[in-house]
């Protein structure tokens, strides 16, 4: 009697992990990167120039505003931020 009831228990269990495993693409794996291209064509503000770039400099950011631009962003990414407590990687355990 005991053996019919993980047998009925189990038999439930393996049908619904067989619908699990397929060798055909699933949505995901169709649609991979899509999302990824969409935001980038969506935030790109002339899509052209990325195509045709030109030679010339941009006109429309005056030095003093793009000096402080760049000198933000030298700032920000020159100090890293410090680990605080230690990584512990346990094998084994």
């Amino acid at each position: 009697m005991k053996i019919s009831k993980i047998t009925l228990n189990a038999l439930p269990i393996f049908i619904i992990l067989a619908g699990c495993s397929s060798t055909d693409p699933v949505r995901v794996e169709k649609d991979f990167g899509n999302s990824v291209r969409h935001m980038v064509e969506s935030q790109t503000y002339n899509p052209a120039a990325i195509r045709n770039p030109s030679s010339e400099p941009p006109t429309e950011l005056d030095g003093e505003k793009a000096s402080a631009v760049i000198e933000s962003y030298r700032a920000a990414t020159s100090k890293p931020e410090n680990i605080e407590k230690p990584i512990v990687i346990n094998v084994g355990k």
